[in-house]
């Protein structure tokens, strides 16, 4: 799948309770930052996340996050 967004590309993010699966998120990762990431799945208090492009990617499994890591829903690109 080709990147729904590219390096250095500017979003408008909101903090927000309805996130729903396959909404793109800003989630804060302790070890890279700031990332991008589209819903899969909700699991309670854990979501599953994965990028859009597989190819260019260095996280291109599904992984498992605490809600509480999400920054905001995407609602906006530049």
């Amino acid at each position: 799948m080709l990147p729904t967004f590219k390096p250095n590309s500017y979003v408008i993010c909101l903090k927000s309770k309805r996130i729903r699966v396959n909404d793109v998120v800003v989630l804060e990762d302790k070890k890279i930052g700031k990332v991008l990431k589209r819903v899969k799945s909700f699991n309670d208090d854990k979501v599953t996340l994965k990028g859009d492009n597989n190819s260019y990617n260095s996280m291109v499994y599904e992984t498992l996050y605490n809600a509480s890591d999400i920054v905001g829903k995407v609602i906006f690109k530049l």
